[in-house]
């Protein structure tokens, strides 16, 4: 039985809170950027628990997690990053699905292993979208990123459960990649460096591209301004290697040397800084 709308008020929103679904999948060719979860197996996972579509827009909190009051009973869902989530007298660690009544709170710690943190609710919120996406991006939506006092509408559900198991990605292995388009101008030795020692995540990370520390030799000319997407691994003149992440720009001028899966978007994207990084071509 669906009830009249209710809200989600936002007591606290954490540290860069914003809503973000899959993204704007076919906007690039007007230069508008991706965007959408930055790891979007956990957000993904956190929809599928709660029986919505793959789209449905979630929450993404940034290392440190939001306070929320529900007006309404409904399911909430929350993956990600390891965090401690209060819900009333109870403490648990994430993830975590949680059977929502009138009036309750849940308040998120800060991330303790990861970066980003997922909130879904059963039938998803109630959101604007716009190129086919509920996704924040600055100056798109700005409305997408939340802020103490702003409220989420979504529907109350009388009843609801999951039978459906949680499972926990690995964010630390090998990070499978392509040959990106300039990869075979290096030679062995630059080759070999690539492919043949770890970097570290640097402190110089967000939603646009994880910058990693330790350099490799590099005599490459840059390249005419060429289309990048998401995983898109640039060398800089300085030997400096970029990932480029969901908010990336649509071209660059350095040369491309890997593609990262899908999947390993989704692990580096919940590496902390001074984790190890290794490409694999596979």
């Amino acid at each position: 039985m669906i009830l009249s709308m209710a809200r989600c008020t936002i007591i606290d929103a954490g540290f860069y809170t914003s809503i973000q679904d899959t993204g704007r999948l076919r906007a690039r060719d007007y230069g508008v950027p991706h965007s959408g979860a930055m790891d979007l197996y956990s957000a993904g996972q956190a929809n599928t628990i709660l029986g919505n579509a793959a789209n449905t827009a979630v929450l993404e909190m940034t290392m440190t997690g939001g306070t929320f009051m529900f007006s309404d009973p409904t399911l909430i869902a929350i993956t990600g990053a390891l965090c401690e989530v209060t819900h009333g007298q109870k403490k648990q660690l994430t993830p975590c699905v949680l059977h929502i009544k009138t009036g309750d709170v849940v308040s998120m710690s800060a991330a303790k292993d990861g970066n980003f943190m997922y909130l879904a609710i059963a039938g998803g919120f109630q959101v604007a979208s716009y190129l086919d996406s509920a996704s924040y991006f600055p100056g798109l939506l700005d409305t997408a990123l939340l802020s103490k006092g702003s409220f989420l509408s979504y529907e109350p559900v009388k009843a609801a459960g999951t039978t459906t198991p949680f499972e926990t990605p690995n964010f630390k292995g090998s990070l499978k990649a392509y040959r990106g388009a300039e990869f075979h101008v290096l030679n062995r030795q630059q080759q070999e460096q690539l492919l043949g020692k770890s970097f570290t995540v640097s402190k110089n990370w967000n939603r646009m591209a994880f910058q990693l520390v330790e350099p490799i030799v590099n005599d490459l000319n840059p390249i005419p301004s060429s289309p990048v997407i998401p995983g898109t691994v640039q060398l800089t003149p300085a030997g400096k290697l970029i990932v480029l992440m969901r908010d990336a720009q649509t071209t660059g001028g350095y040369p491309r040397v890997l593609q990262l899966t899908q999947e390993s978007i989704n692990e580096l994207s919940q590496r902390t800084v001074g984790m190890a990084v290794d490409f694999v071509i596979g």
